[in-house]
C-alpha cells in the first residue's frame, strides 16, 4: 500500500519529533506529556470520541489500592467511570476500589476501577462494572445528575 502525501508528511515529521526529544530534559519531557494529553482531551470533548457523556460534579470519594486508603473528590461522573482530583500517585492500569454515596442516604456504594489516565490534576478511572445492578445504579445516578443540568 503506497501512504498518502499527507501520511508521508506525518511520518517524516514524527521521525523529526522523536530525533529532537532525544535532546530534552526529563522535566522538559513531563511538561510536553503534560500538555499533549490536555490537548488529547479536549479534542476527545470537542470531537465527540468519548464514549460517554460526562457530568461535572463534586462527590466525596473513599478509595483504596492494594495497602493504601484515601479520601478524595470525585470532579466528573460517567457511565464509564470517573475522574478524582487527586495528588496521590498511580500507575496506568493500577486497580482501586471506590466507595461513595450515590443517593441521599449514607450507604455506600463500592465498586472497583482501573486507572486509564493520570494528570497533574488527579486520575481517570474507568468502572468494572460486576453486575447488571451497579450498571444501573450508575446509569440511573447519571441521568440524574444530567436530568439536573
Amino acid at each position: 500500500m503506497i501512504a498518502s502525501d499527507e501520511q508521508m508528511e506525518r511520518y517524516r515529521l514524527t521521525g523529526r519529533i522523536i530525533d529532537l526529544l532525544q535532546s530534552v530534559s526529563t522535566e522538559n519531557l513531563a511538561e510536553l506529556v503534560s500538555t499533549l494529553e490536555k490537548d488529547a482531551v479536549a479534542r476527545m470533548k470537542i470531537d465527540g470520541d468519548r464514549k460517554d457523556l460526562r457530568i461535572n460534579c463534586l462527590i466525596s470519594v473513599d478509595y483504596s489500592d492494594s495497602d493504601r486508603f484515601f479520601k478524595d473528590y470525585i470532579h466528573d461522573i460517567s457511565s464509564g467511570g470517573v475522574f478524582i482530583k487527586t495528588r496521590e500517585s498511580f500507575s496506568i492500569g493500577e486497580e482501586i476500589v471506590l466507595s461513595m454515596s450515590l443517593s441521599g442516604d449514607e450507604n455506600a456504594f463500592r465498586i472497583p476501577a482501573e486507572v486509564m489516565r493520570k494528570s497533574e490534576e488527579g486520575v481517570g478511572v474507568k468502572f468494572k462494572i460486576q453486575s447488571q445492578v451497579q450498571e444501573d445504579i450508575i446509569t440511573s445516578f447519571v441521568d440524574e445528575l444530567n436530568d439536573r443540568k
